[in-house]
């Protein structure tokens, strides 16, 4: 309980104290989805109208009422529906129910350590702490967690924010977004994990500030979002014999972290046409038990063009409002997924105002 408190007060202060450079990051965040949902306004015929932080109306003459659009939140389906997706072990026995493969994992509240780790003890291998819902992006995630002492800091850092966690078995391989529309595969990205390379003079460290210093002069270009030192950067770091103050020899590259959130647009790759069948038949049938029109499938696996069971590969979570950033920025075909979504929208305003 005193390790969680230690991490809640420093998640609590961290956001009182945002610096500039976040602050920063924010706003860059917020104009590639500007650009999106502008760009998305003027090809379907519409008028874009900028409200506030993050927020945008859109009119359009065949949709009776503005059309309110929130960053990448779901305006196709409903709030409940979306939510559901939220509840990770929720929806972890769903997956298994159809006869696909999750990790092998456990729900715990924050301060059972003792369950955890018979639970990884009993496993073997690597494993990852995440809260059970509540967040996104990697928020409170650690991978690379094998003693005792890193999962129980990695407890810890979920536990500020939710009060159960899931310790999973951690899968090899890569992670893949798979993009789904009224039941359609959209997209397929091979999101590879953030790496640097060393210059044999800098420690990792200063090769984090600069790679934010570029992020911040280049813009959405080039990322989405910061990189954050916490708990899976120090992980991923020591799991390769690093730590923020080794000095990389010059051209290594190296891993800077697990989770593949906060990496940069020429590490996101098209794969849509290497997906096994029946994987995608998976997110297919994900999307009709929650009865979503838009749903992000993530999915950790060796090699795709191969059914999960064979690969080893397992879904890792169900995103009821998925980001936008991976399916513009990546090595090549670029899906516009707002006008995907505002074009649904109007679909669906004209079977409304057309007689049958």
């Amino acid at each position: 309980m005193i390790l969680r408190g230690a991490y809640l007060i420093r998640r609590f202060l961290t956001s009182a104290r945002r610096n500039e450079k976040q602050a920063q990051a924010d706003r860059i965040r917020d104009q590639f989805y500007e650009q999106c949902w502008r760009e998305a306004a003027q090809s379907c015929g519409g008028e874009y109208a900028r409200i506030g932080e993050g927020v945008s109306r859109i009119t359009h003459k065949i949709v009776r009422r503005p059309i309110f659009v929130d960053r990448n939140l779901n305006v196709l389906d409903s709030h409940a529906a979306v939510q559901a997706t939220d509840d990770k072990p929720a929806t972890y026995r769903l997956v298994r129910e159809l006869g696909a493969p999750v990790p092998d994992h456990v729900v715990l509240r924050a301060d059972a350590h003792k369950a955890a780790l018979e639970f990884i003890q009993s496993h073997g291998g690597s494993f990852v702490v995440k809260p059970a819902s509540g967040t996104a992006g990697g928020v409170g995630v650690t991978s690379n967690v094998r003693t005792a002492s890193e999962l129980r800091h990695a407890m810890a850092w979920a536990g500020a924010y939710c009060s159960r966690v899931l310790v999973e078995r951690q899968i090899e391989g890569d992670t893949y977004r798979l993009l789904y529309l009224n039941g359609n595969l959209l997209d397929c990205v091979l999101r590879m994990s953030p790496s640097l390379v060393g210059d044999g003079t800098s420690t990792v460290r200063k090769l984090v500030e600069e790679e934010n210093r570029l992020r911040l002069s280049e813009g959405f270009k080039r990322s989405q979002s910061l990189l954050k030192i916490d708990r899976d950067m120090k992980a991923t770091l020591a799991a390769q014999g690093l730590g923020l103050n080794s000095v990389p020899t010059d051209g290594q590259k190296f891993m800077i972290k697990h989770v593949a959130n906060d990496n940069s647009a020429n590490e996101n790759v098209s794969m849509i046409d290497s997906v096994a069948v029946s994987t995608i038949e998976i997110g297919q049938h994900i999307a009709a038990i929650f009865g979503l029109k838009l749903v992000g499938l993530d999915i950790m696996t060796p090699d795709i063009s191969k059914p999960l069971g064979e690969a080893h590969g397992a879904v890792i979570d169900i995103n009821g409002d998925p980001g936008f950033y991976y399916h513009y920025y990546k090595d090549s075909g670029r899906i516009a997924l707002a006008e995907h979504i505002l074009t649904e929208v109007i679909k669906a305003a004209e079977s409304d105002v057309c007689p049958a």
